[in-house]
């Protein structure tokens, strides 16, 4: 497999209009096949030369998702990398049946609720659960193998939750109990 990497920070030090905001990045490893491969998020040959420059599957590299920033989680999900930012949550998969490369891959938004709180993020079995500026979400797929985003405060707690301060919700922590099947 690979590694994926984000959660930079969004602040820019000494750049200028062209210096790339990081925190709408996520970064992948080359396809690991030693220790050192884990941290290489490049490709491995030199873009500059005249006779191999080519992008091969196998490389490393970065991903920048239009419109997200602040990511918050990254949870593998079902046939894809689930990423949760602060104003969304997209995937990426692989875009074809090999599943993802480093010239083969897909980014699709899900929701525009995005995840308030890196703590609250919570795999539960075939789903991810995560707090939101609005409420709590449940992260899962459709009968087609799509990602829907559920809001399950909404008939529920809704008003409860609308009562909870701002620096709670962005300080909320999340664990799941296999045993008695419950989030808490």
């Amino acid at each position: 497999g690979r590694v994926f990497y984000s959660g930079f920070p969004g602040d820019v030090i000494d750049g200028d209009t062209s210096s790339p905001k990081m925190s709408s990045y996520v970064l992948f490893s080359q396809l690991v096949t030693d220790a050192t491969s884990i941290v290489a998020c490049y490709q491995s040959n030199d873009p500059t030369s005249k006779d191999q420059s080519d992008l091969v599957d196998t490389d490393g590299g970065f991903i920048r998702i239009e419109g997200a920033f602040n990511i918050k989680s990254l949870v593998n999900m079902v046939s894809a990398l689930v990423v949760l930012a602060e104003n969304g949550v997209w995937t990426i998969s692989g875009g074809n049946n090999l599943g993802f490369t480093a010239t083969g891959y897909k980014v699709t938004k899900v929701t525009s609720s995005g995840c308030v709180s890196a703590g609250s993020v919570v795999v539960v079995e075939n789903a991810v659960m995560y707090w939101s500026r609005d409420g709590i979400y449940n992260l899962s797929t459709n009968q087609l193998g799509d990602f829907v985003a559920d809001n399950i405060t909404k008939k529920t707690i809704q008003s409860f939750y609308n009562e909870i301060g701002g620096t709670i919700i962005v300080n909320a922590e999340g664990v799941y109990d296999s045993y008695e099947q419950k989030v808490k």
